[in-house]
């Protein structure tokens, strides 16, 4: 196995010639922070922008249809104030005389020079020629040739001008005089329509950008309309506010990223124990653990970190104990090689010593002397089997059992030969299959249960499955093992009892990995041992 020391002549990989230095996790965290903060204060401000922008929008178009729905009912009011002014200078008597002398007589002052604030205020005769006017601006065309008994009212284009003029009949004694024609140009009309709206003829082309078009006579010759808008006062109020809001935001986006530098700053201080813990845990130094510290996550990656620390610290105890495995292995080959080299002498001792006795010209002490030969010549064959056995790789005949049936089974066997020791045996049901060999699992159940009926009075045998594992546990009623004998009770040579080779457990243990498991003592429950063996895959 491949040592976990590292090599020392190995320069780091942070110390490696010519690397590219690279940016701290703070200042990366820190940099981070400061572009989404730029971009998230970016898109407040521009869809602050856009949405109140467009919120005002709304607003302003429903203010401009409001202007214009006051316009068009503006020029109808003027429309009926004017046909009324006439309807009413058609019917002065003092106009209609002096219209009448004039016509009759010729002479004198017909029209006063101001009427009713009117630019232009004209008489024609039956002819339709101009006999009178008054106004500013000259006179007006005559709009209504023949216009008869009706008060008529219209807009018209009169040099370059639109003018809403009116005409009405001046008659005396029913007989027709002649025609008065009032006009008013109609911009000037419209100048109190609504606060600081601006409104304007309509030329040929679209209305311009911010302005609406509001038809007042469609049928004219060119058709009149008026371009309405008003003063955009939200966009210059929304602007004022950018001025104000674009420092404030880097302000604050500013103070939130010195903010978060400094927090990052104490979070990330952890780390740098870390880091010096990892680069002693990288000079061999297995573990060592750091004190979990910091935010959750940070105490997270050192929890992970200590657990790591400790994992590579069993592994390498996990390679010692391997390395020991295999001195322990090669000693055991030796051994069985020494133990078959003796069999054939401690077989021919224990032969001759069997003949001896057989004769009947001994007498008493060389009968005593052969049977203490016997005796130690049998323990000895015994302790030689022991080590041909633990020396040969074990061999499996596999097959497909119920392991708590087959663990009932071989407690009952063991019973029915220590009937002075109480044995609890497995619930049968439900079955858990496994595939082993009965024979060698029945020889390490032996080995464990006589350990036990050694130890105590009383013995308990349980099955069952975890973490993926079937298990059968031995718990008995004794004093448990001892410190000491924990650390060497799965050698070979190594024993507690009186008499015993110390080969039980090293080949119970033997026997178990060959199945592909692993016999193993409790931390909590000292007299416990469990035998885990590999489920059966489906």
């Amino acid at each position: 196995m491949p040592s976990l020391v590292p090599n020392p002549a190995s320069p780091a990989p942070a110390a490696a010639h010519g690397a590219v230095p690279r940016l701290t996790l703070w200042l990366r965290a820190v940099m981070a922070v400061a572009g989404l903060v730029t971009l998230t204060t970016a898109v407040l401000f521009f869809g602050i922008d856009h949405f109140v922008a467009l919120r005002f929008s709304s607003l302003r178009e429903g203010r401009l249809k409001q202007v214009v729905t006051q316009t068009q009912r503006a020029v109808a009011g003027q429309f009926t104030e004017l046909a009324s002014i006439a309807t009413m200078l058609a019917n002065d008597r003092d106009l209609v005389n002096s219209t009448y002398y004039h016509l009759r007589r010729g002479g004198g002052r017909v029209l006063p020079q101001e009427t009713f604030h009117l630019k232009s205020v004209t008489l024609w005769d039956a002819g339709d020629h101009l006999i009178a006017e008054a106004g500013r601006d000259g006179p007006v065309p005559l709009m209504f040739p023949h216009a008869g008994q009706k008060v008529r009212v219209k807009l018209a284009w009169i040099g370059g001008k639109v003018w809403l003029v009116a005409v009405a009949a001046l008659r005396r004694d029913g007989d027709f005089l002649a025609h008065i024609q009032l006009a008013r140009p109609l911009l000037p009309l419209l100048h109190h329509v609504a606060w600081g709206a601006t409104i304007q003829l309509a030329g040929t082309g679209p209305p311009p950008p911010g302005m609406v078009r509001a038809s007042i006579a469609p049928n004219a010759n060119p058709p009149i309309a008026l371009d309405v808008t008003t003063p955009d006062e939200a966009k210059l109020a929304l602007a004022s506010i950018k001025q104000v809001l674009a420092p404030v935001m880097a302000v604050s986006g500013l103070l939130l990223v010195v903010g978060i530098a400094i927090f990052l700053r104490r979070l990330l201080r952890p780390i740098q124990d870390l880091i010096r813990a990892a680069g002693a845990v990288g000079r061999g130094e297995f573990g060592l653990t750091v004190s979990e510290t910091g935010s959750a996550e940070v105490a997270q990656l050192i929890a992970a970190f200590n657990q790591m620390s400790l994992g590579v610290k069993r592994l390498r105890d996990l390679e010692r104990e391997v390395a020991h495995r295999e001195q322990l292995s090669a000693i055991g080959r030796v051994a069985a090689r020494v133990a078959h080299d003796l069999n054939n002498p401690m077989t021919v001792i224990n032969s001759v010593a069997r003949l001896v006795l057989k004769r009947q010209d001994i007498d008493g002490s060389l009968t005593e002397d052969m049977q203490r030969i016997l005796h130690h010549c049998e323990r000895s064959i015994t302790t030689i089997e022991a080590l041909l056995s633990y020396g040969r790789p074990v061999a499996l005949r596999r097959r497909e059992v119920n392991l708590p049936e087959l663990v009932a089974d071989i407690g009952r066997g063991w019973r029915v030969h220590h009937p002075r020791i109480g044995l609890e045996l497995p619930i049968v049901e439900p079955p858990l299959v496994v595939s082993v060999d009965p024979y060698r699992i029945e020889q390490v159940l032996d080995n464990l249960l006589d350990n036990a009926g050694a130890a105590g009075r009383h013995i308990r045998l349980s099955v069952g499955e975890a973490d993926g594992r079937c298990f059968i546990r031995v718990i008995d009623d004794g004093p448990g093992f001892s410190a000491e004998a924990r650390d060497h009770l799965f050698e070979p040579f190594f024993t507690t009892k009186t008499g015993g080779t110390g080969l039980g457990l090293a080949s119970s243990v033997a026997i178990v990995r060959a199945h592909g498991g692993d016999l193993s003592l409790s931390d909590t429950i000292p007299n416990m041992v469990t035998v885990w063996l590999p489920k059966r895959e489906p």
